[in-house]
């Protein structure tokens, strides 16, 4: 009985701080991230000011966990798209391009990564940046895999050549710092990665 109320009381836990991200987004949304603070956080999330401290040390530190939310949200759909058996190898990874460049659409996000990008918030991006590599090195290698198999690519370490390929887009807002250089900057990647394993401009399908 007690671990079951131990694990009620974490998923309350888990629940609320879920609730306090998304009001966060929301009011990041409306507000920009340094326009916002954290009166305005709680009260999108419906709760006392002192529920949000229960969570969150400082208004940066709800920020942080935004940043966290996003690059996490923006794995799960990169991850669901490579693994799609429906499309070809090549269509798999440009469609992993493409979900890093939705990252930074909106105004808020750009200053999120911005954020996440300061030296004082190094060890979080590392952090983040090992969790995606973990969760989509498989998936990318599995990709490379196939389309070595398929013939689009040649023959190669997979494993190797995923992290060659997430270490070129884990690059990408260490080099580029305006927002409106980041869709030409996918595509330069993306023709920099093809030609690395060998693809040579055929039809992608």
């Amino acid at each position: 009985m007690r671990v079951a109320a131990r694990n009620d009381r974490t998923a309350r836990r888990e629940i609320r701080r879920q609730q306090l991200v998304e009001a966060a987004v929301a009011v990041f949304s409306a507000k920009g991230v340094s326009g916002a603070s954290v009166d305005d956080i709680v009260g999108a999330a419906g709760v006392a000011k002192g529920t949000f401290y229960l969570y969150f040390a400082t208004k940066d530190d709800a920020v942080n966990a935004v940043a966290t939310s996003m690059v996490e949200g923006v794995t799960d759909r990169v991850e669901a798209v490579a693994t799609d058996p429906t499309r070809s190898p090549v269509e798999r990874l440009l469609a992993f391009g493409a979900g890093v460049r939705e990252v930074g659409d909106e105004p808020y996000e750009r200053e999120l990564i911005e954020v996440f990008h300061r030296p004082e918030n190094r060890v979080l991006h590392d952090r983040i940046g090992a969790l995606a590599l973990v969760r989509l090195s498989p998936a990318i290698a599995a990709i490379i895999a196939d389309g070595i198999e398929a013939g689009a690519f040649r023959k190669q370490d997979p494993r190797r050549a995923a992290a060659y390929v997430m270490a070129c887009f884990a690059s990408l807002h260490e080099v580029v710092s305006d927002p409106a250089d980041v869709p030409d900057a996918i595509d330069e990647i993306n023709a920099f990665v093809l030609r690395g394993l060998g693809y040579d401009g055929g039809d992608p399908a």
